[in-house]
């Protein structure tokens, strides 16, 4: 069975939140809607067991419909 694991969230302004989740695709997709930011920062502890750090760009996971792509062209 797949290992959880924990995931801490922080943005700029400081706001941490803590997810324990299978991935981190999984993770970002249920606490994007808690961040108002375009960015925020991740760590956590890979199945490798080295201490990973990222930065990601949110929203993830979220289609966008062309025709509304090309309405803001306009």
């Amino acid at each position: 069975m797949a290992k959880m694991r924990l995931f801490k969230f922080w943005n700029a302004d400081g706001v941490e939140k803590e997810k324990e989740d299978i991935s981190l695709k999984k993770a970002i997709k249920s606490v994007q809607g808690d961040f108002k930011d375009k960015m925020i920062s991740v760590e956590y502890i890979s199945k490798k067991g080295k201490e990973m750090c990222h930065s990601i760009v949110i929203p993830i996971g979220r289609k966008l419909r062309q025709s509304i792509l090309q309405e803001q062209r306009r």
